[in-house]
């Protein structure tokens, strides 16, 4: 049976990710099809915690999870992880003594509870006691109606603003109040002010012209590492990591240098360049761009395609121009990378900007476009899924090591 998961993060007032709210879908549609919230929500849960690794499908935040009346009801929250899970009343749920009975012992017992898609209305009141986060869709509420509720009930509850798109939706909630934020506002270019310029680092571009000689110089790559005290730890930190298996420990760059080899060196560079404008600001987006370069490199693997590489630094770098606040075909110059990566870049059509656009596709949950990808029907539906948690998988070892 296929299985499908999205996540969408939700970030808090610093942008720092406080949760991933997980939704079930159960095919490549990009919403639920059946109207059996019950079952859903099993399926989710079956799914996020035994099929799947649940810390690491949510990076050891807390996971938002739908619930019904009925479920709620039966007391199904409390069979999950109350450290880890945050219990979300659905719009639809009617706030019986029984529900509200529920809500007391779920809160008793250390579990967070959110309403979801909350309109302002008498009802609240009745579980104001037990409720932690109160959300909000934040285009649909006219701003008095928000700001008047956030004014009475703000030192109570956590407000959460829903579908914020645009950085000035973003100021608008934060000004009115609001402490947590869910959309994707976080990888438009307008999070970075039009000032922040970022620059690359100046040695690994050196690192990448001497690699791009016929016969590279490991001498001179480990001198110029050497250069740097940050470099050093992080390289010699991940060739002694579990990601290489190394049974003797490496201790001299060069070394390092050539237990990796050619390609993972300039895999190495290419990370140590993007990670090297990661803020906190941008960490997502940053989060986001490693979880693309892989799950490209694995399906193209899988698929026995020619330089897997070049499907890795696609998705790593789909996103530079806003990391750098640049545009793209400036950032582009700066780099040593082949003419089909830059051409998938700037958006052109080849085999790679097909992959781009299936990985960013799945990352959004816009299954209508995964659906109608060239790409599908060679890889293949269930391999979408399995890719895309190695990949997180990988990334969280990355922000380890």
């Amino acid at each position: 049976m296929e299985v499908f998961i999205a996540r969408q993060p939700i970030f808090d007032r610093n942008l720092s990710v406080y949760g991933y709210e997980l939704l079930y879908r159960n095919s490549m549609d990009n919403y639920y099809q059946g109207n059996d919230d019950n079952q859903a929500t099993a399926e989710l849960i079956n799914n996020a915690f035994f099929t799947m690794d649940f810390q690491k499908l949510t990076d050891g935040k807390k996971a938002f999870i739908n619930f019904s009346q009925t479920m709620l009801e039966r007391e199904i929250p409390l069979l999950l992880p109350k450290d880890s899970t945050v219990v979300e009343v659905l719009e639809n749920v009617k706030l019986t003594e029984e529900v509200i009975k529920v809500c007391e012992k779920l809160k008793k017992n250390g579990y967070t509870i959110a309403i979801d898609d909350f309109v302002f209305h008498q009802d609240l009141q009745l579980l104001l006691k037990f409720i932690d986060i109160v959300k909000v869709e934040f285009n649909k509420v006219d701003y008095y109606t928000q700001s008047r509720a956030i004014k009475k009930y703000g030192h109570q509850v956590f407000f959460l603003a829903e579908k914020i798109e645009t950085r000035e939706d973003f100021i608008k909630a934060l000004n009115l109040g609001y402490q947590l934020f869910q959309g994707y506002f976080f990888s438009k270019p307008t999070i970075l002010k039009s000032n922040d310029l970022v620059f690359l680092n100046v040695k690994l571009l050196q690192m990448l012209e001497e690699l791009s000689k016929v016969e590279p110089n490991f001498d001179k790559l480990a001198e110029i590492i050497q250069r740097d005290l940050g470099l050093t730890y992080r390289l010699l930190k991940l060739v002694n990591s579990v990601y290489f298996s190394t049974r003797q420990e490496i201790k001299s760059v060069k070394h390092a240098l050539v237990r990796m080899g050619i390609v993972e060196i300039k895999k190495w560079i290419f990370l140590m360049l993007l990670i090297g404008v990661k803020s906190k600001e941008n960490n997502e987006l940053v989060k986001n761009c490693l979880i693309r370069g892989k799950m490209m490199e694995l399906l193209a693997k899988e698929q026995k395609l020619p330089n897997p590489l070049n499907y890795f630094l696609t998705g790593m770098f789909s996103a530079i121009d806003i990391l750098l606040n640049k545009r793209m075909q400036d950032v582009l110059d700066e780099l040593p990378l082949d003419s089909e990566v830059k051409q998938a870049l700037l958006g052109n059509n080849n085999r790679l900007k097909e992959y781009l656009d299936l990985v960013i596709s799945y990352e959004k949950f816009i299954w209508e476009k995964i659906e109608n990808s060239p790409v599908l029907q060679e890889i293949g539906k269930d391999k979408i899924l399995k890719n895309y948690i190695v990949a997180i998988e990988w990334a969280m070892l990355l922000e380890v090591v």
